[in-house]
């Protein structure tokens, strides 16, 4: 009797990866998955829709920005409610945050728009 065996495929060049992020229910979310013009969808293991809430993985969010580019997010004179939101919406230490709040905050698009009625929501303006 035959065996047989899955071997699950690997990003060869035809795969193309895709992201993006938007809002759902007041949360940030991102989105990635790979195609392939030889195989579809690939092996699930390997070729897979990817999801989460957050600040998105180092991959997906280089692909997001690759296409979409950034915004410069100024916060300058944040008060504390302001800040909270950053740290809990960008999990940012508190390094990170000062950083933030004296450089700004390269974010994607959606980042930004979501970042902004975030920050409103607290009582920030510019």
């Amino acid at each position: 009797m035959p065996r047989f065996a899955t071997v699950p495929c690997a990003p060869c060049p035809r795969c193309v990866f895709h992201a993006w992020q938007l809002v759902e229910e007041g949360r940030l979310v991102w989105q990635s998955e790979w195609e392939c013009g030889s195989c579809g969808f690939g092996a699930p293991d390997v070729c897979n829709r990817d999801h989460g809430t957050g600040v998105p993985p180092a991959d997906v969010r280089e692909a997001v920005v690759a296409r979409e580019g950034t915004v410069l997010l100024r916060v300058d004179g944040a008060r504390a409610a302001a800040l909270k939101v950053l740290r809990d919406v960008l999990g940012l230490t508190f390094p990170e945050l000062a950083a933030v709040v004296r450089d700004g905050y390269r974010a994607t698009p959606v980042e930004a728009r979501h970042l902004t009625d975030a920050l409103h929501g607290a009582g920030w303006r510019p």
